[in-house]
This record gives C-alpha cells, structure tokens and sequence, in this order.
C-alpha cells in the first residue's frame, strides 16, 4: 500500500493527506508545522457522508416514511458505526496526535476514530469531488448498508442510547410536556434531553413521541 493511499485511494495533494490525519493536539505541539489539523475536513467529509447515506436509504428504502430514514440514518451515521469502518481502514494507528492525547488513549476513542472517517471523505472530496467521495463512502460502508437492509432497524430511542453509551455522555431524559384530547385521541409532546442538548417530538402516544423526539436529537448530535 502507498503511504498516501487509504482504502484504494491515493491522494496526489501530501498536505491534504497530513492535515486527513492530523490531530489539533499534534499541532499545539509541534507548532513549526505548516498544516491544518482534520476539523475543516471532518466538516465537509460529515456533510458527504449525510447526503450519501441519506440518499442511498432513499433509493433502497421506496416505502419507508421520513421519520424511519431519519432513524436509520442517525444509526448509521453515530459514531459508533463511523468508528468500526475507521479502523477496518486503519485510519487510528495512522493519526498523527499529541503527547498527551496519545498517552489518554485518545487512539482508541471511538469519537477520534469517527472523526478521522470523516476528515479522510472530506478530504476525498477536496480532492476529487462529490462522486468520487460518493463511491468511497459505499464502498466503504457497503457491510453496514446491507446490516440495514437485511435485519429489523432499531428504535430510535435504542440508538440514541447506545449513542450517548459509546460517547460516555449520560443516559437520554425523557419527559411529558403536554397530552391533550380525550382518551380516544391523545396527542402528547415529549421532550429529551443528553447533557443539555434538546429536542421534542409529538405523537398520538408518549411512546410515539418518545421515538420522534429520540430521532431528531440523535440527528442533531452526530450532524
């Protein structure tokens, strides 16, 4: 394998290639460096990564309603699954950190790990645009597309558990802030919340609310 080449790719652009892999705290330490770190990249790459997998539930997905691909979407796209496709790549062991991210075991975190997919198809991008961003990310993906296709999708409240787990944030909290109707026709509002974040979701049970308002904040922290 070339030294510029990740998964079948090979960048022509060095710097872009460094800066994929480069950790802020490597350059707090080596401030003679003349290259950026990964969090512009990361930016674009999780942008790319959005839209592709978004796109792709579209297609294999025809009957699905837009709160089951926002669902699916938010499964595929935490940080958790984005850090498994990092490492089948390599991408940790090549990351170039600081001292003392190094010695915290910042190589094995799985937030790191998922970053470093990001900036590398961002980086992609940059160098080679939307299509060619497009095909890495299938092909890269391609296991956990298929895992989707071929097994019942979790619930969005199980995601967003298993998300703030992975990310050591603590458990979603969970309250009413509204039911109305009659009993026959109950309308709730729910709001959850992880470390201050929020979202809220309507449903004609609180359970349906639960999973609405799940979806959108799970969508909203791993954006």
């Amino acid at each position: 394998m070339s030294e510029l080449e990740i998964a079948g790719y090979r960048f022509r652009d060095e710097a872009l290639f460094v800066a994929a892999l480069t950790h802020s705290s490597y350059l707090h330490e080596h401030p003679e460096e003349d290259v950026r770190d990964f969090e512009r990249l990361e930016f674009l790459g999780d942008a790319v990564v959005d839209l592709v997998v978004g796109d792709e539930l579209f297609r294999r997905f025809p009957r699905a309603a837009e709160g089951e691909l926002t669902t699916l979407r938010a499964g595929l796209v935490s940080s958790g699954p984005l850090a498994g496709v990092a490492k089948e790549l390599g991408l940790p062991g090549r990351a170039r950190l600081g001292r003392g991210e190094e010695e915290t075991g910042g190589r094995a975190r799985v937030g790191l790990a998922a970053s470093l997919y990001e900036s590398f198809i961002g980086a992609v991008y940059v160098e080679a645009g939307f299509d060619r961003a497009r095909r890495m990310v299938l092909e890269t993906m391609a296991d956990l597309l298929d895992d989707v296709a071929s097994s019942p999708t979790k619930s969005a409240k199980t995601l967003l558990q298993e998300w703030a787990q992975g990310e050591r944030r603590p458990l979603p909290t969970y309250r009413v802030l509204e039911a109305t109707g009659p009993e026959h026709r109950r309308g709730f509002v729910v709001e959850v919340e992880v470390e201050g974040n929020v979202a809220r979701g309507t449903g004609a049970s609180k359970r349906e609310a639960q999973e609405e308002a799940a979806a959108r904040l799970l969508e909203m922290m791993t954006s």
